[in-house]
């Protein structure tokens, strides 16, 4: 009987210390609170009142550590969004989250030590798990939030979540230690900024998201989607101002939050029905964009690979981390304040420097530009920009995130005079002594050696850049594709989109299984360099309502363009079907946001983007809708890439005769009004569901779509027979809808 209890006990005692190692058991919900001296053990968790999140003990899959988390309860795979002592885990211990008398929640282990605590001098009396994800701590007396997780993020964005000013969340160390990573997301502190930032160990800011104008940042405009993610920015007073997001919930529920990963990414995503993370956004568009991956004066190449700045030298690399440790110089610079300098500069073609660290300089003139960095030691390089007004922008410090760029601007970098092979002083000089003449014959012979070695190194290296140049023309973030992978991607070109003034359009499936849109132009009379340099400008061009650009090839006579595909097709194909189920998708609320979101694509052509383009052909045809039928506008910036004289274009392109501007007749010259008289012939399609000019119809009757039934009363409009190809006109006015 002594051994059968000593059995028991030691199998009780096995079993409470693998509960303890795993901090994991069969679960047990204890509703959505803790009151006063209620403790949560490890088999316990308390759930929201929707059942959508869970707090509780936990253990990362690998590790022997215990932490207290929230996380998705509906969910099969385990998504942490919070993590409490992510800094403090609990080893190997049983542990205990405990409501104490003084009003705190502390995590304890062992023998009463605590790690963890909500001491923030103020004592709650009620903790609720709210179907936010918010755990908050409730005062006694008036039931105010004393304490939130919401006020102490880690790597998870919550919608309804406020990111303050001065708050910051931080990623994971890795995919499976919860500690606090390298990366973190906060506000901008700068004085007058209104933007998020990514940061890199607490100090070096290498990613924004551009300053926020209403209802999206500039860097991101692609982020801002209205029928499904809506951020905030709310300013309560001049120093307090807060972000927020919310997901919008249409026919059923979406979940969705944002991550800082462990890499340093910043994705958005959304829990799919078939039980996956889809992700909806991502701030990674090359190493080379977004990390500091080289270090100081380290440049980073099309190919993700670092590389030195001329005339200065690597520094020991650390092989136990990608981050690296930067270059260095050859000789330091030559300057003071008393005896001046003697320093010059390199300058640095088609390499970008990060603007995020550059300071604005009042000077008008390139060489005041110069001197204003030459006269100040701490500057390192300048870059002139000639612009209205013009730029003056220097750097001060080490130089980080260089990389090779296609853009034709130059950065201007601070070396000793020694580095640059002559001496540059501003005072005064003595001449230096003649040489003596020593064995005129040897020195000539040397000099012509020398002399044609020179010419060969230079030689050389003018056909190495000139290579170099050619690869490193196009964007890192647009895939090179070859004829013979988009060849079997499209099956020979074998699913025809459709067709237009530029080219055809063949649907396609990539290695991945994505879908794309292959647009194989034709007329293009470019030589290779100067479409890649067009390619650079349309691949720079990123916004929500314009169709994204993810490839090309260039190969031989052929010219190819690879889209992101778009399921629900055209606005022409939606506007003028006959499906019945399309058109009660395109009620008015439908319709206004398509018209919206084509005007705010128009709007980023015109005035946003740094190359000012005019489409020239808004029709509905180039209007493309994605699963979301949000609009996406086409075809831009393709009249300059094919070469073509785009009068010739559109006068004898089908179709678009109804939606050319008077201009484009009477020869005066073409301005983006251009393209908003093609949008307000566009809008009138939109609204009446009939094409704005149809030469077929002799005769024409009042068309009433079934969307306009609700909002449109029939006392409103004059039935009529009319001779003209008008759809109706409006009563009181000379206005007729095509």
């Amino acid at each position: 009987m002594v051994i059968e209890m000593a059995m028991k006990n030691l199998f009780l005692a096995i079993t409470l210390i693998i509960v303890a190692h795993n901090c994991s058991s069969l679960v047990v919900d204890v509703g959505d609170a803790l009151v006063l001296e209620d403790s949560l053990t490890a088999n316990q968790t308390i759930i929201s009142k929707n059942g959508t999140f869970a707090l509780g003990i936990f253990s990362p899959r690998g590790m022997n550590y215990c932490y207290i988390g929230i996380w998705y309860a509906q969910i099969p795979e385990k998504t942490l969004v919070w993590v409490a002592n992510r800094d403090n885990p609990v080893k190997m211990m049983p542990a205990v989250l405990k409501f104490s008398r003084d009003g705190r929640l502390r995590l304890f282990y062992g023998k009463g030590m605590s790690v963890w605590s909500t001491d923030n001098g103020l004592k709650g009396s009620r903790a609720v798990m709210m179907d936010s994800g918010n755990f908050i701590m409730l005062d006694g007396h008036k039931s105010e939030i004393v304490w939130e997780s919401f006020a102490h993020p880690t790597d998870t964005w919550l919608p309804g979540m406020k990111l303050w000013k001065g708050m910051k969340g931080a990623s994971w160390k890795s995919s499976v230690d919860p500690a606090s990573g390298l990366f973190s997301i906060a506000m901008d502190m700068s004085p007058g900024k209104t933007q998020l930032v990514m940061v890199y160990n607490n100090s070096a800011p290498y990613w924004s998201t551009g300053e926020w104008i209403g209802n999206y940042f500039t860097k991101i405009p692609e982020v801002y989607a209205p029928r499904r993610f809506q951020m905030s920015c709310v300013r309560v007073s001049p120093a307090r101002i807060y972000f927020t997001f919310n997901v919008i919930q249409a026919d059923h529920a979406l979940t969705g939050r944002i991550l800082v990963n462990e890499n340093g990414e910043l994705k958005l995503y959304y829990w799919m029905d078939d039980g996956t993370w889809s992700q909806g956004w991502s701030s990674f568009q090359g190493q080379c964009n977004d990390y500091d991956i080289c270090g100081a004066y380290g440049l980073c190449n099309a190919d993700d690979v670092c590389t030195c700045v001329d005339d200065f030298t690597p520094n020991k690399h650390d092989t136990q981390s990608w981050w690296s440790n930067g270059c260095a110089r050859r000789r330091p610079l030559q300057c003071s304040v008393t005896e001046g300098t003697t320093d010059g500069f390199l300058e640095a073609k088609n390499q970008y420097l990060s603007e995020e660290g550059a300071v604005i300089y009042n000077e008008p003139t390139q060489r005041g530009c110069r001197t204003a960095c030459l006269n100040n030691c701490s500057c390192t390089a300048f870059a002139f920009v000639i612009s209205y007004p013009p730029l003056c922008r220097l750097w001060f410090g080490d130089l980080f995130k260089m990389r090779v760029s296609s853009e034709n601007q130059s950065i201007f970098i601070r070396l000793a005079a020694s580095e640059l092979g002559h001496s540059i002083s501003h005072g005064s000089s003595k001449p230096s002594p003649p040489l003596r003449s020593f064995l005129p014959g040897t020195i000539a012979s040397v000099s012509v050696v020398f002399a044609f070695l020179l010419v060969g190194f230079l030689l050389w290296k003018r056909w190495r850049h000139a290579k170099k140049s050619k690869e490193d023309d196009v964007p890192t973030s647009l895939r090179t594709f070859t004829y013979k992978e988009l060849r079997v991607a499209t099956q020979n070109f074998k699913h025809k989109l459709g067709s237009g003034a530029f080219g055809s359009v063949f649907k396609g499936t990539l290695q991945d299984n994505m879908l794309v849109a292959v647009k194989r132009l034709e007329g293009s009379t470019q030589v290779e360099k100067q479409f890649r340099a067009e390619i650079s400008t349309i691949g720079r061009i990123h916004h929500v309502n314009l169709v994204r650009l993810l490839g090309f090839c260039v190969q031989g006579s052929q010219r190819l363009l690879v889209y992101a595909y778009m399921p629900n097709g055209s606005l022409n194909s939606a506007l003028f079907t006959k499906d019945e189920e399309v058109e009660k998708v395109l009620d008015w609320k439908t319709r206004f946001e398509i018209a919206l979101g084509i005007a705010r694509g128009l709007l980023y052509l015109h005035e946003e983007c740094r190359d000012r383009i005019i489409h020239c052909d808004i029709k509905p045809e180039n209007i493309l809708l994605d699963g979301d039928f949000s609009p996406k506008v086409a075809d831009f910036g393709l009249a300059k890439l094919v070469g073509r004289d785009f009068s010739r274009v559109l006068t004898t392109a089908r179709g678009t005769r109804g939606y050319l501007a008077p201009e484009w007749v009477s020869g005066l010259p073409i301005t983006p009004k251009a393209d908003v008289f093609s949008f307000g012939m566009t809008l009138f399609e939109i609204i009446s569901g009939r094409r704005n000019l149809d030469l077929n119809v002799e005769e024409s009757r009042i068309y009433f779509p079934t969307w306009m039934s609700s909002g449109i009363q029939r006392g409103n409009i004059v039935e009529k027979h009319v001779s003209q190809p008008c759809s109706f006109f409006l009563e009181n006015s000379r206005i007729c809808l095509r």
